[in-house]
């Protein structure tokens, strides 16, 4: 087992690795000048907007805005961690990592999740066994019925759990599986007796990988009458319901090719999808959403579909795995199967390009939830539009772009037959209420934003370039002049290395340092742009001139509210001493217009 990764490893890994050859071997890249483009893995794209630097081994997509190093790539690309990233570029490159120490009580921990992933293993193999032997008929019958193919079958590892008291129990005690193992693990249960019971029989077995391809538990279906239908592993050290995706160990290359997941309920709904090429959807394992499942999808993408079926408790689980997706900022999108079908029945009456198209027609979250009130309400009468305009109020409210907000306000005045002026002086009255969500206000950025952006980059990459320059930054204004939260973030790190010693830092360095996305991102963007027309040295004077102007107008701002409510609350002194420092920052910002 390889031990801690250190940052003398981490700068090893990435001097000896090519960026260009492991990326090449995901993208087919083209020289273009010094760097290569090609088609972003990471998002659907016709024009390849994706480009790779070897001199500064870094790489950025200007299509989607992902950005990092050669590690990072690793880790997006195929979900791994950042141990595991860089176990994989040692490995290839013949780098030997250090051997970690650890405590007895880690090494017993680390024994027995061993222990019970093989374990899982021969459970897997016991079951798919006995779906290929005599004992499987039922099982091959089920799976017929449902039309689902031998290469299904094979690459989902699907089995069955024949309905007898012992049989998986009697194949495991014949390789020394112990009984504490078995009933740890779920997959028996003691009797009244003392003895053990194998907790799946005469049911389908759907064995459930993580997206590292190991068994962490299994489903099972049962096949004649009985309760419960569906039966899933019980909580183990390996298993937890909550944590968990079905299938998508399958999936996932699919998801960051497509940038898009579908959500199904169900084993047999994600099984039909990916048999008719559908080969990004997953399950969720017969529950709604957790906000663990959602933290799993997004190291893939933050693109979701949500296709339940068509009944109640389909729509109940879908509202409640929506509030889930929006909580860590996903796009949604809902898929409606037509004539109350579940997903595996529509696939297999009406084929793939008929669910294609449901994909591709998919409604908004704002559309969905428009339309279950449409459905709740009657909307024939003007009682019953009002209570649907009412009920839809708080979800228009958090559509972020006006010229949305505008065609959904357009939407439902059409589909109601609704005057439009009346429901926009309605969301107005709604927002005066003091009920403005979080996120619901979206402003243009102003030409002043603009031109502080450009100078926040421009400044980052000179300190780059010089980090003495530090110095002239710190006085001018330091942190604060940095309002874009990545530049902020990156100037905080620059500022610590330089007060730690640091005299100078590559672009690759600063990158591999970035331990946010968010900075990681905007600095490869940064570094890969175009260069700025013009002399270095006076544009960056410049850009830290700009960006220390807006600084003194922001706290000139500050100083003008600190003032009106001093005024308002009758403290003259106090107001005094505010307008003498306001005086004197905007005489010294009239000094610094003067030398722009």
């Amino acid at each position: 087992m390889s031990g801690r990764i250190t940052r003398d490893l981490v700068d090893n890994l990435r001097r000896q690795a090519d960026i260009v050859e492991i990326i090449g071997g995901y993208v087919a890249l083209r020289k273009q000048g010094q760097n290569y483009t090609g088609l972003c893995p990471f998002h659907q794209e016709k024009t390849p907007s994706f480009v790779v630097s070897p001199a500064k081994q870094i790489y950025h997509c200007f299509g989607c805005g992902k950005g990092g190093d050669v590690l990072t790539f690793l880790m997006e690309q195929e979900g791994l961690g950042f141990q595991e990233a860089a176990e994989k570029l040692a490995t290839r490159y013949g780098i030997a990592l250090p051997s970690r120490e650890l405590t007895a009580a880690q090494q017993r921990q680390e024994a027995q999740t061993k222990r019970l992933r093989q374990v899982n293993q021969w459970a897997m193999a016991v079951y798919q066994e006995a779906l290929a032997g005599a004992a499987g008929t039922p099982g091959r019958e089920y799976f017929r019925r449902r039309e689902l193919t031998a290469d299904t079958i094979r690459r989902f590892c699907l089995g069955y759990a024949p309905d007898r008291w012992d049989y998986l129990t009697l194949a495991l005690r014949a390789k020394e599986v112990a009984d504490e193992e078995m009933i740890l693990l779920g997959l028996a249960t003691r009797s009244q007796r003392g003895g053990l019971i194998d907790r799946f029989r005469g049911r389908v077995i759907f064995p459930i990988l993580d997206d590292r391809e190991n068994v962490t538990g299994f489903g099972g279906r049962i096949i004649d009458e009985g309760q419960p239908k569906y039966l899933n592993s019980q909580e183990s050290p390996l298993f937890h319901k909550g944590s968990g995706l079905y299938g998508l160990h399958i999936a996932k290359g699919a998801i960051r090719q497509l940038d898009q997941v579908v959500i199904m309920e169900g084993y047999m709904d994600a099984l039909a999808a990916h048999q008719y090429g559908i080969a990004n959807a997953v399950a969720s394992l017969g529950t709604a959403l957790t906000a663990e499942q959602v933290r799993l999808l997004t190291r893939y993408t933050f693109r979701t579909l949500l296709c339940f079926d068509a009944d109640g408790a389909g729509q109940a689980a879908a509202l409640r795995g929506m509030e889930v997706l929006e909580q860590q900022d996903c796009r949604i999108g809902v898929v409606r199967i037509p004539s109350g079908k579940d997903p595996d029945e529509f696939l297999r009456q009406q084929g793939r390009e008929a669910f294609q198209r449901q994909i591709d027609q998919a409604s908004s979250l704002f559309e969905y939830k428009f339309q279950l009130n449409k459905e709740k309400f009657d909307q024939d009468t003007m009682a019953g539009k009002v209570a649907i305009i009412q009920a839809t109020l708080p979800d228009l409210a958090k559509v972020r772009s006006p010229v949305a907000r505008q065609g959904y306000v357009t939407l439902m005045a059409e589909a109601l037959r609704f005057p439009e002026p009346a429901i926009r002086d309605e969301l107005r009255r709604y927002f005066g209420g003091g009920k403005r969500s979080a996120g619901q206000e979206s402003v243009r950025p102003t030409q002043a934003e603009t031109a502080a952006d450009a100078a926040q980059s421009i400044v980052i990459r000179g300190l780059l370039r010089d980090m003495p320059y530090l110095e002239k930054v710190e006085a001018a204004g330091g942190e604060g002049l940095f309002v874009h939260p990545a530049a902020r973030g990156l100037y905080q790190t620059l500022l610590a290395l330089w007060q730690a010693g640091y005299t100078s830092l590559t672009e690759g360095d600063m990158v591999a340092l970035s331990d946010r996305r968010e900075e990681r991102d905007w600095l490869t963007g940064i570094l890969l742009a175009a260069e700025v027309p013009g002399e270095a040295e006076k544009v960056l004077r410049d850009s830290l001139l700009t960006l220390r102007r807006q600084l003194m107008e922001r706290q000139i701002k500050g100083m003008m509210e600190r003032l009106a409510a001093l005024e308002k609350a009758g403290d003259i002194s106090a107001a005094r001493e505010v307008m003498a420092a306001l005086s004197s920052l905007n005489m010294a910002k009239q000094k610094l217009r003067l030398r722009v």
